[in-house]
């Protein structure tokens, strides 16, 4: 055998066993995640890190994990705001579903701040507690966009006649957030029980 094929041989190993070991982590991680929370998407949670439509190398430990759902996270606010800009050209008639659009369109821009500079604080300074509250932020944004589709016009009682066109995208961008939240507290845990 000649030493090009013993080095090839090689390189395979350690290319499964990185693939392994990465799914393995994400594995774990979620089902960590799901382990602490009764609202948390397990099958979401594999899928999404497992299958990131954002170019990133492979992650190689939690910290690089974490960026997966965040960047995702942002994709999806940036992808959600040009959905809402481009329904708010098409179906705004000045009444309460364009209301709701064009708040929503502000949360989403502002969401998607919140994410860009969370990514940003995280790659250069790791200051969890910050990136924590700006992700908590950008899912609070997708939760009062949808409830502000909820309410009625005027504030009439009755049952709820609206409904929104992104729904699906706030509840992404919520189960994405739960993700990172949950990944960066575990970082969390890590770094204090490192400290003491």
């Amino acid at each position: 055998m000649k030493l090009s094929q013993v080095f090839y041989i090689i390189f395979l190993f350690f290319l499964v066993s990185q693939v392994n070991s990465t799914s393995d982590m994400i594995e774990q991680t979620c089902k960590s995640c799901a382990a602490k929370s009764t609202i948390f998407n397990y099958n979401f949670c594999v899928s999404s890190l497992n299958n990131s439509p954002i170019d990133l190398p492979s992650p190689t430990n939690l910290s690089s994990l974490a960026l997966v759902p965040m960047l995702q996270a942002l994709d999806n606010a940036t992808a959600t705001a040009t959905t809402i800009q481009q329904l708010l050209i098409s179906e705004d008639d000045g009444g309460f579903r364009g209301a709701c659009l064009r708040d929503c369109l502000e949360l989403y821009e502002d969401a998607a701040d919140r994410l860009e500079e969370a990514v940003r604080v995280f790659i250069a300074r790791k200051e969890l507690g910050t990136v924590n509250v700006m992700v908590t932020t950008a899912m609070e944004s997708a939760v009062t966009c949808e409830d502000g589709f909820r309410d009625r016009d005027d504030g009439g009682g009755g049952a709820m006649t609206w409904t929104s066109p992104i729904g699906g995208d706030n509840y992404k961008l919520f189960k994405l957030g739960q993700i990172a939240l949950c990944i960066i507290n575990m970082l969390s845990s890590s770094i204090t029980s490192l400290s003491f």
